[in-house]
C-alpha cells in the first residue's frame, strides 16, 4: 500500500513515529503544472500523457487502498503526495524526474474506516472529484482517467462506480436545495 510506514506506536502514551515522505502534496505540484501550461498558453481540459499518468496513479493508488478494505474518509490532492522518483543521470548526478512524476503516497488517515460498504467507497471518490473540481477545475475534465484507473486496479469497482452515480445525484440534489 502506498502509506508512510509506521515505526513504532505507544498508544498508553499515545504517539506515533511514521515514515517521512519527500516529496509534496499532489495539490501544489498540479497547481504549478497548470500553471506553467496556462503561462505557456496551452487551452484549458487538453490531455497531456504527464498530467494522465499521475490521474492513473492516483486511481490506481486509491483502488488498491478500497481493494485492502480500507475507505480514507478524506480523499483530497492535499492527502496525496508524490514522492519523487530519482536515480542516477550518466554523468553520476542524481536525476528527479518532471513536476508530475513520482509514486502517489496517501497520507492522513484520521477520517479513516476500515469499511467494505461500497456506499462508502463511492463517496470517497465523489469527495476526490469535488476535490479537483473545485481546487484544479482546468484539470477536472480528466477526472475519468482517475477513475478508468480505478476500475481497472479494483475488482469490485464495477459496482463502486455505479453507486458513485448515485451519491453524484444526491450530491446535485441537496446543492440545488441547500
Amino acid at each position: 500500500m502506498p502509506v508512510p510506514a509506521v515505526y513504532a506506536l505507544d498508544e498508553t502514551a499515545g504517539w506515533l513515529m511514521i515514515e517521512w515522505i519527500e516529496g509534496e502534496v499532489v495539490k501544489v505540484r498540479l497547481n504549478e503544472w497548470l500553471e506553467r501550461r496556462k503561462e505557456g498558453g496551452v487551452a484549458e481540459g487538453v490531455a497531456d500523457g504527464e498530467l494522465v499518468a499521475l490521474m492513473e496513479k492516483v486511481g490506481k493508488a486509491v483502488g488498491r487502498l478500497h481493494a485492502t478494505g480500507v475507505v480514507h474518509g478524506d480523499l483530497t490532492t492535499s492527502n496525496l503526495m508524490l514522492r519523487p522518483r530519482s536515480g542516477k543521470g550518466s554523468n553520476g548526478d542524481v536525476v528527479i524526474g518532471g513536476l508530475l512524476e513520482g509514486e502517489i503516497v496517501l497520507i492522513d488517515f484520521g477520517l479513516a474506516s476500515q469499511n467494505s460498504q461500497d456506499e462508502d467507497r463511492a463517496v470517497d471518490l465523489y469527495v476526490l472529484e469535488r476535490a479537483f473540481g473545485s481546487t484544479h477545475p482546468r484539470a477536472e475534465s480528466l477526472f475519468s482517467e482517475v477513475l478508468s484507473a480505478y476500475g481497472k486496479s479494483f475488482k469490485g469497482a464495477s459496482v463502486v462506480l455505479r453507486r458513485l452515480e448515485d451519491v453524484r445525484m444526491r450530491g446535485r440534489k441537496r446543492s440545488m436545495v441547500g
